[in-house]
């Protein structure tokens, strides 16, 4: 569904995927957190529904590699061509514990080299009339975790870093609680409208986002008297 111009959204409901998964339809066509394979023919139609096909896309990112997040982007990639990218901290952690987490999880990652590694900074998507995102490395929930914040519309594809009322989980191999804490405190900092979560609902508003940053120090973060 459209949020915005240049912005669609495909919220897990249950069924039909296990993150959410947006879609920035600018000069490149570019798809974030696809999700898990198996469950990608719902997003698809969706896509499809919204104007869109699959094979138009021009790039594949994700926040991080867990499988619920990346599975689906080697299908994807294969049926459009489409360019792959991950943090290079994240790409490192695939290869590494990230696919021994998802063998234990019954899963594989996909067999998928990155067309280039995200890095923290600028991203162009596009020459002519590119959309222009800020890429912030948030490790915590996994060491090359990243959000994709989009300063001209202020919002914020956040992954599995903070939810609505929520944080990311840090007890599979690579999280560490104290850096979450850190990286959710750093993009408070940003001026957002769209707080746009890798699970749960959207939080709209700049002072419903702000609200939620207070609400997720109380309840995670602030020590016990």
């Amino acid at each position: 569904m459209k949020l915005f111009d240049g912005l669609y959204a495909y919220f897990w409901n249950g069924y039909e995927n296990n993150c959410n998964t947006f879609l920035l339809a600018g000069e490149k066509l570019t798809l974030i957190d696809p999700g898990h394979r198996h469950l990608f023919q719902g997003v698809e139609t969706a896509i499809r529904a919204d104007g869109f096909h699959i094979t138009d896309i021009d790039l594949v990112m994700v926040t991080h590699c867990h499988p619920d997040h990346i599975e689906a982007a080697e299908y994807v990639c294969r049926q459009s061509g489409a360019r792959f990218a991950l943090h290079q901290d994240e790409d490192t952690f695939a290869r590494t514990t990230g696919m021994d987490l998802a063998r234990a999880l019954g899963m594989e990652l996909p067999d998928l080299e990155p067309s280039f590694l995200l890095q923290q900074g600028v991203l162009e998507l596009g020459h002519d009339d590119p959309t222009v995102l800020e890429v912030v490395h948030t490790p915590g929930h996994s060491p090359g975790s990243v959000c994709f914040y989009w300063p001209a519309k202020k919002a914020l594809v956040a992954g599995d870093l903070v939810f609505a009322q929520g944080v990311g989980r840090t007890d599979f191999p690579g999280g560490d609680p104290a850096a979450l804490q850190a990286s959710i405190e750093r993009v408070s900092q940003l001026d957002v409208e769209w707080l746009l979560p890798g699970h749960g609902p959207a939080v709209r508003g700049r002072d419903a986002v702000q609200t939620n940053y207070d609400q997720i120090r109380r309840m995670f973060f602030m020590p016990y008297p």
